[in-house]
């Protein structure tokens, strides 16, 4: 696990400031970064408590619905989980240093919205908890018609090489190919899981089960207009719902790379809080 997310973070640390000097560009050509204003301090803090309680009313909503409540039944993980938000959000962040089209943030700003991003991931899984307990959801999301399995290993080279070109090609020439870059950590994160012979969120639809991926794509839309309507007072445009959808299930393989943590116990786990037997045994030679 720590290995595949050393290698996510420094590939999206390192490939797009390598494209930007094959292009012959460098660091100083990059767009200037304007400064941050009182107004979206305040904006940022009212987010973050708007997205605080809607986690926090989600979460009691899937504890009435289905029995149990995610973030006090998987507390560790759901840590976990925030700070790989805060990860994910400020690389998304350095990614937008390459793009012109894009606000580009300044420091001030990224720690300001550091509450924000750190609810992000887990309002994203709490929600598709509570759309999963739905009766019915995932049940009409599975469908009889199944995929071809095509081989890991060459699925894992591809996924690579189209993330590497997107990194590479999207800081290059970002008024053709920055679109790319941001479907980048989705691959990237796909091709490592593969690469170490892991399931990824795209294994269930080979046999039909679409539930999970249509439950984060819908909490991705439902969380990002939320987020962008409590931000900016308007609603986010058409075209951004598919980044949402893109960000979501990011969020969500991200996730399920933290989750390998807390998968399986040793031995010497399993026993460690065991208490001994209350009955003394004396054994006597004979």
């Amino acid at each position: 696990m720590k290995t595949r997310l050393g290698i996510f973070i420094a590939a999206l640390l390192i490939l797009p400031f390598a494209g930007l000097y094959l292009s012959g560009a460098g660091w100083s050509d990059l767009p200037e970064i304007p400064a941050a204003g009182n107004l979206t301090i305040a904006a940022s803090l009212l987010t973050s408590l708007i997205l605080a309680v809607y986690v926090l009313l989600c979460n009691s909503a899937v504890k009435h619905l289905a029995g149990n409540s995610p973030l006090k039944a998987q507390r560790p993980y759901f840590i976990g989980v925030s700070l790989a938000s805060v990860v994910l959000c400020y690389l998304f962040s350095y990614l937008n240093l390459f793009v012109a089209s894009v606000p580009q943030p300044n420091l001030v700003s990224l720690l300001q919205n550091t509450l924000l991003f750190a609810l992000l991931a887990p309002a994203i899984l709490v929600t598709r908890a509570l759309l999963g307990s739905i009766p019915g959801f995932l049940k009409f999301m599975t469908f009889r018609t199944t995929f071809p399995a095509a081989n890991d290993e060459t699925l894992a080279r591809l996924l690579l090489a189209v993330a590497i070109f997107s990194l590479l090609g999207g800081a290059a020439w970002p008024g053709k190919l920055n679109s790319l870059m941001w479907s980048s950590p989705l691959l990237l994160l796909t091709a490592l899981q593969l690469l170490w012979h892991e399931s990824s969120i795209f294994t269930a639809a080979k046999s039909g089960d679409f539930g999970r991926l249509a439950g984060t794509a819908l909490s991705g839309m439902l969380v990002g207009n939320l987020v962008v309507f409590s931000f900016q007072r308007a609603f986010p445009a058409l075209l951004a719902q598919a980044g949402f959808i893109l960000f979501a299930l990011t969020c969500l393989q991200l996730a399920d790379v933290v989750a390998e943590n807390w998968r399986g116990k040793s031995r010497t786990a399993m026993f460690a809080g065991k208490k001994k037997f209350p009955i003394p045994v004396i054994v006597k030679k004979i």
